[in-house]
């Protein structure tokens, strides 16, 4: 089991107030938000942990949010939700209690961790969502992006993750179609039941889901992570330029 009070604790050791958004199984959900002092910054949604199993997410966001982020605060706002199973990831468990995957939850109000993320997300609309995951049978890294333009940037971000690790080489199998080596397109197919294409669905122009090997050492899925983030908000900041 891991201790989710030491996730607490490095959310309070930050200079940045907590927000409390709701309980799930006696476990609290919380959110982080970086504020630009830019006119109309770009909102920007990043959150971890939504299989337990699958801790690189969470490390990665609790990273980013120990880090300096002063030079991306000049174009970007953040909502940043960094555990949203806590359950799961204390008793390292991909769903919740009850065996309920919550990114299969998202078109009904009955799991309580899905229910608390719409509720918080209100009516807040983002440029870019990005969640972080794993995928215990994979071998390399890959990604699945949605993007209401179309006009992709995975390609670009997978080129950029090689330096971390290699593409993997077989289709993830979610019936989604193959943008470029390692990239999928977020398939009409899964409705608004994943957390992903609900955000694409009613609140975000663009989305991508980051899925690395859980063979990975934790330190390199955390870097590729946190690569696919920052490659991503490098491109939107040239493309707003």
């Amino acid at each position: 089991m891991r201790d989710y009070t030491e996730v607490t604790e490095r959310l309070k050791n930050l200079e940045v107030p907590i927000e409390y958004i709701g309980t799930a199984h006696s476990y609290p959900i919380h959110q982080m938000r970086l504020a630009s002092s830019a006119p109309k910054p770009q909102q920007v949604l990043i959150t971890g942990g939504m299989h337990g199993d699958e801790p690189a997410g969470v490390e990665a966001v609790l990273q980013f949010l120990e880090r300096d982020n002063t030079a991306r605060l000049k174009n970007f706002s953040f909502l940043i939700i960094p555990c949203i199973n806590p359950y799961g990831y204390v008793h390292n468990t991909r769903e919740t209690r009850g065996s309920i995957d919550i990114n299969r939850s998202f078109e009904t109000e009955d799991v309580a961790e899905a229910a608390i993320i719409k509720k918080a997300l209100g009516q807040t609309q983002f440029s870019l969502a990005i969640d972080f995951h794993e995928d215990y049978d994979a071998t390399g890294f890959y990604l699945y992006e949605g993007n209401r333009d179309e006009k992709y940037i995975g390609p670009k971000l997978a080129a950029t993750a090689k330096a971390i690790g290699p593409i993997d080489p077989d289709d993830p199998g979610e019936d989604a179609p193959d943008l470029a080596e390692g990239v999928y397109k977020v398939a009409n197919s899964w409705g608004t039941q994943g957390l992903a294409p609900y955000l694409l669905h009613f609140h975000s122009e663009h989305v991508i889901i980051s899925e690395t090997p859980t063979v990975w050492s934790l330190e390199q899925r955390i870097a590729l992570h946190l690569t696919i983030l920052d490659t991503a908000l490098d491109i939107i900041s040239e493309i707003d330029v």
